[in-house]
């Protein structure tokens, strides 16, 4: 059994209130992933409270302690935020809100809650908005911030860059499509090998349109890029019915321009059906319309195998992206030793740094169900099964002087949680109770309980 330990069960959904963790053992998968970062040894005691301040601005609020240290309380969420018209201005820290997962998925292959999110200023159109383009109709959204990452063994709080732009067609008023491209960047800041990163204005410009450094920049992003990019293109379809709302909806990662877009025109070229570029989440979720039982439905597939080509790069060549790591930014995709993405990428240390991700080769199979009972009884179920396999620059590394490596021939792994809520029971009152567990080789194997109560000052029910 793993080691004791606590999570804050995902507190803020509430408008205004608190939550009282009162008994978790042990620290399985489940309980301690997308939790905004927060977990440790002990029980915790969290406020939070989001809403609007006279009509000036609305705001955003979370102070988490933990019994084993009361004394450094954790502020995941806090921002102030002021829309007018399409815009809206954002300052301070929130939880993802770019891509649109449900709540069973196992998160966004860019921006997930599984680490404490960045600090950041951004102004963004957050929901869609009509457009007309060549007499066609369509809904756009989209966003551009900049922010900080948190201060790192490895990097000294490096700079993030981030901007979104989704279209949207209705093909009629029960079906529509979209797709969307999301570009992340992490830039400047001081690293333990490579030193002070380029970070003027000049520098920043070229972060924005992802161009090579200038003569001042470390050799590889002379020939590259500056800086650490990644991005995903995100699509989906959605159908509404009588009965059920149907979602299709793919993610495909990509760290470079190869894995944007060059690797799949280059096979279509080659008059090759591109199906080595499809890397990436695929998902469908079902949501009934009516009363019964079974209200959500989630089944997810993820293949990160083939990361632009199987081959190492060279002049000629491309491959081995290495998603969420990079070669200057030894602690890759991550903020306070979570992976920022989603949390099946394993985040440990393997080889001579640590504190990357060490697993970013997966196939995994997810399933999610969300049940209700009654207005006060609900039951979400989660179950997940990955086959890991490293990655292809680790695994060279241990080829390369003799050594065996754990991933090689790929390693299972199973979680699973189930999950109680009571909810408005006593007035404004609610109990969690939910079970978890870990089997498999990549994990410690683990099992988790957890107990919390939650209270809701204002009027205003958890949200959904």
């Amino acid at each position: 059994m793993a080691n004791p330990a606590i999570v804050n069960a995902q507190s803020l959904d509430l408008q205004k209130g608190l939550q009282i963790t009162l008994l978790h053992k042990g620290n399985s998968f489940w309980h301690r992933s997308n939790q905004l970062g927060v977990y440790d040894k002990g029980e915790y005691l969290s406020f939070s409270s989001h809403g609007n301040y006279n009509n000036l601005f609305d705001y955003g609020l979370s102070v988490i302690g933990n019994s084993n240290n009361f004394d450094r309380p954790v502020m995941p969420i806090g921002f102030m935020s002021k829309s007018i018209k399409w815009y809206n201005f954002k300052i301070g820290r929130w939880e993802k809100g770019i891509t649109a997962e449900s709540d069973l998925s196992t998160g966004s292959l860019i921006r997930s809650n599984n680490a404490i999110p960045n600090p950041q200023i951004s102004l963004s159109v957050p929901n869609y908005n009509k457009v007309t383009i060549f007499n066609q109709e369509f809904w756009v959204k989209g966003g551009f911030s900049h922010g900080w990452f948190s201060k790192g063994k490895y990097v000294q709080a490096p700079f993030l860059h981030e901007k979104y732009l989704y279209i949207k067609k209705d093909f009629n008023n029960e079906s529509s499509f979209a797709v969307g491209l999301v570009h992340e960047a992490m830039w400047g800041g001081d690293t333990k090998d490579h030193g002070s990163q380029p970070q003027l204005f000049s520098d920043y410009l070229r972060i924005v349109f992802a161009q090579s450094a200038s003569s001042t920049g470390y050799i590889g992003e002379q020939v590259n890029v500056l800086g650490n990019h990644l991005g995903i293109w995100d699509l989906a379809y959605i159908k509404k019915g009588k009965t059920n709302d149907l979602k299709l909806y793919f993610q495909h990662p990509f760290e470079d321009k190869s894995g944007a877009y060059q690797y799949f025109f280059d096979e279509l070229k080659a008059r090759k059906i591109p199906v080595k570029s499809f890397d990436g989440l695929f998902g469908i979720e079902l949501t009934s319309n009516n009363s019964g039982i079974v209200r959500k439905f989630l089944y997810e597939y993820i293949n990160t195998m083939e990361q632009s080509g199987s081959q190492p790069p060279s002049d000629s060549t491309y491959g081995w992206d290495g998603y969420y790591n990079h070669y200057i930014y030894y602690s890759g995709w991550t903020n306070l030793g979570r992976g920022i993405a989603n949390p099946l990428f394993t985040v440990g240390k393997i080889i001579k740094y640590g504190d990357n991700v060490i697993n970013n080769r997966i196939k995994a199979h997810h399933l999610g169900l969300q049940l209700k009972f009654s207005n006060h009884f609900s039951n979400k179920l989660l179950f997940t099964y990955s086959k890991n396999y490293g990655t292809y620059w680790d695994a060279l590394v241990f080829k390369s002087e003799d050594l065996p490596y754990k991933f090689s021939g790929g390693i299972d792994q199973f979680s699973a949680l189930i999950q109680f809520d009571l909810l408005d029971i006593w007035g404004n009152m609610n109990i969690r109770i939910s079970y978890a567990i870990d089997r498999g080789d990549l994990l410690m194997n683990s099992e988790s309980l957890l107990f919390s109560i939650s209270y809701n000052f204002s009027n205003l029910s958890p949200s959904q």
